[in-house]
């Protein structure tokens, strides 16, 4: 028996979640540079390593993210990886000068550079064949392509009306439910064949 869109909402809900949370922070920071320049006093050309710093840390761990999945297994690293970022939510928020805050940022590009690669595996493979274009599309593209257009807006009000530090504050509650839904509904899926890993080729 084939399964079926609805049998496999409640994971698919589990990985739009972190997605989206992570999606969400990454847009939203931008917003938030000159309050934090101002928090931190520091100049511009240190704090948007704030942004960039992140940036590069998530480039730099998708290529192996998927050699994690197939050697700790997708679930696994999913939830890990939404918990590195939750964890360094709390730390950003709880920074005392910028350069604690950008290595935190880094640290939580890491874990944001595995949750996309490993979420989009993992819809793939427990999706019905003939519906991986209905799944991909509508159920996960909708929020994927929302989250980037709100995150500035989102940031704005926060930095404006309550505090920077909410910026962080907000995804740790977000996180603990998507580690929750995920360690309830996410399939423990068989492991593939495992690569070698191309350590060079990382470096690089």
């Amino acid at each position: 028996m084939s399964t079926t869109i609805k049998e496999i909402r409640a994971p698919l809900f589990a990985i739009i979640i972190g997605m989206f949370m992570v999606l969400l922070n990454m847009t939203a920071m931008n917003v938030a540079i000159p309050k934090l320049m101002n928090t931190f006093q520091s100049p511009l050309s240190l704090m948007q390593w704030a942004t960039t710093g992140y940036i590069l840390a998530e480039a730099a761990i998708i290529p192996v993210a998927g050699w994690l999945a197939d050697r700790f297994g997708g679930r696994r690293m999913f939830i890990l990886a939404i918990s590195i970022f939750t964890i360094c939510s709390i730390l950003c928020a709880l920074s005392i000068n910028a350069e604690q805050f950008i290595l935190f940022r880094i640290l939580q590009g890491l874990g944001g550079g595995i949750v996309m690669p490993i979420g989009y595996a993992i819809v793939f493979r427990i999706s019905p064949p003939d519906k991986i274009g209905t799944v991909m599309g509508s159920y996960l593209g909708v929020p994927i392509l929302i989250a980037p257009a709100i995150g500035p807006v989102f940031a704005g009000w926060l930095v404006d009306y309550v505090s920077w530090p909410y910026l962080f504050w907000v995804n740790v509650p977000v996180g603990i439910l998507g580690i929750c839904l995920g360690l309830r509904y996410l399939p423990k899926l068989e492991s593939q064949a495992q690569a070698k890993l191309d350590k060079l080729g990382m470096i690089f």
